[in-house]
């Protein structure tokens, strides 16, 4: 998915869409709802039913996670796709849900051999998106990436290590696949949750952790900014994918919303914040984003068995 610019530099070969001709939501976005403070709130659906929900509200895409469509199960999962009349944009393998070995980080992790299962991971999860779903990106997500107090990790290292575990597959990707049909990486930062203390906490960190590889992987990993881990941590999220774009970085987006200094509330773009929609669309326009555009939100708790696309549906509305 990378082609050689007029200076004989790869770039990736993105999907040319309009902006808001091409949506995609996650499978985990239709959801029972529920935490360590509630219970479960509505009924688990199908994959043929949350393929047929996202496709009514909008989504000509669907993203997934390992932990939802195993390597094992991926071709039947990609009938149903077909059937249901989508495409996949964007798989992400779980380094953060897999074992207690993850909980103090996977690519940065202290530990030789978390490093090594996250990077196998990564890599089993890049040949699914490639050989079977045809994916147009691959989400590295830092989720337990980083740290919980003073001194857990070795700051410099933390950083180096993640650089050196990306390098890893991307060097296997490219001798596995060639440029051409390599799966672009795009780093989705957060700065908190589940860890204290995220690696790459926000967009400049990403980039930084690009610079640290090897040059000649540099150019097939970007980032992934969404709205609300940037409201996390006080950022503009305009202002984000603008420094995205100035990098020629901005592989992916996803949007939401939260209402600040919080936790990752994932409510649905627009609903809370008009005018961040407004500022975010102006710039994705502003920046000639033409990639699929990705919405990241859950159900309302209080949203009923027939409404659990409805945060979905609202977002793309919004948009």
């Amino acid at each position: 998915m990378f082609k050689q610019n007029s200076s004989g530099a790869w770039v990736p070969d993105f999907p040319n869409y309009q902006l808001g001709e091409a949506f995609a939501a996650g499978v985990w976005n239709l959801a029972t709802g529920g935490s360590r403070f509630a219970p479960a709130m509505r009924p688990a659906l199908s994959l043929e039913q949350t393929l047929s929900a996202l496709k009514e509200v909008g989504c000509t895409h669907v993203e997934f996670h390992d932990t939802e469509a195993e390597p094992e199960d991926a071709d039947s999962i990609m009938t149903a796709v077909r059937n249901a009349g989508m495409l996949v944009s964007m798989c992400t393998a779980n380094l953060f849900k897999r074992g207690p070995e993850f909980a103090n980080g996977n690519f940065g992790s202290p530990v030789a051999h978390t490093r090594a299962e996250s990077v196998r991971r990564t890599k089993n999860y890049i040949r699914t998106g490639i050989e079977v779903f045809d994916a147009k990106v691959y989400v590295y997500w830092n989720s337990s990436n980083g740290f919980g107090g003073p001194l857990q990790v070795n700051y410099k290292d933390v950083y180096q290590m993640t650089a050196d575990g990306l390098s890893e597959v991307v060097q296997w990707m490219l001798a596995e696949y060639g440029p051409e049909r390599a799966l672009p990486i795009a780093i989705e930062p957060k700065p908190n949750e589940p860890v204290n203390w995220g690696v790459p906490a926000d967009c400049g960190e990403a980039l930084a952790i690009i610079a640290l590889m090897p040059e000649e992987y540099r150019p097939f990993v970007g980032v992934n900014i969404e709205t609300c881990h940037s409201h996390m941590i006080a950022k503009r999220y305009a202002a984000e994918l603008g420094l995205a774009a100035a990098a020629g970085k901005c592989f992916y987006c996803h949007l939401n919303g939260g209402t600040g200094l919080k936790y990752d509330e994932d409510i649905a773009f627009g609903d809370n914040d008009f005018g961040v929609a407004i500022e975010s669309v102006y710039t994705l326009k502003e920046i000639g984003y033409s990639n699929i555009v990705g919405i990241d939100c859950q159900p309302l708790n209080t949203d009923t068995a027939d409404q659990q696309s409805a945060s979905v549906a609202r977002s793309v509305r919004n948009f």
